[in-house]
């Protein structure tokens, strides 16, 4: 009997030695992302860090992240969006932001997942005006603005009124 419960014992251990270093093991996935108290993978390459008792707004620190998240509200402002909408987004991101088109992916998905973690889109608006101008500098309005407008007029040719309204804030800051 004795036997058997030092058997039992070591087995265990070696059991818990094997899980533990397991557990210790680098992960490729921890170096590039981080997990959100939602459960969200978050590439942390796009300039997102996650901060406590903050906004989300204010944990992304690349002003292309958050330039992409205002596109990606501005074509959701109208219900949804569209293919056209996307395309234009995605031409957005590599034109006037610069990125490699592989990479635009990753961005778009990320301003997705910012976008939706606030209820109120004005809030949202304001927010990533605010967050992208002190990351950019005043100088990246007009570019802000000349996107914003594209998008908005992807689907249909026009501005829908809150649209308008996006523009008309970033006018009013580039004034």
């Amino acid at each position: 009997m004795p036997f058997l419960l030092a058997a039992i014992g070591i087995l265990a251990a070696l059991i818990w030695i094997y899980r533990s270093g397991k557990r210790a093991s680098p992960s490729p996935v921890r170096h590039t992302s981080q997990r959100t108290q939602s459960g969200a993978v978050v590439p942390s390459q796009w300039g997102y860090r996650v901060r406590k008792n903050s906004h989300p707004v204010e944990g992304v620190e690349d002003p292309r992240l958050s330039c992409a998240a205002l596109l990606v509200l501005v074509a959701d402002l109208d219900g949804g969006i569209s293919k056209a909408e996307k395309d234009c987004i995605f031409k957005q991101l590599r034109t006037t932001l610069g990125l490699p088109p592989a990479k635009a992916p990753d961005v778009y998905e990320t301003a997705i997942w910012l976008c939706n973690q606030e209820a109120d889109r004005d809030e949202m608006v304001r927010r990533l005006i605010r967050h992208t101008v002190s990351l950019g500098g005043y100088e990246t309005l007009p570019d802000m603005i000349q996107m914003v407008s594209e998008v908005g007029k992807a689907d249909t040719g026009t501005l829908t009124d809150d649209t308008a309204l996006v523009v008309e804030k970033l006018k009013l800051l580039n004034a």
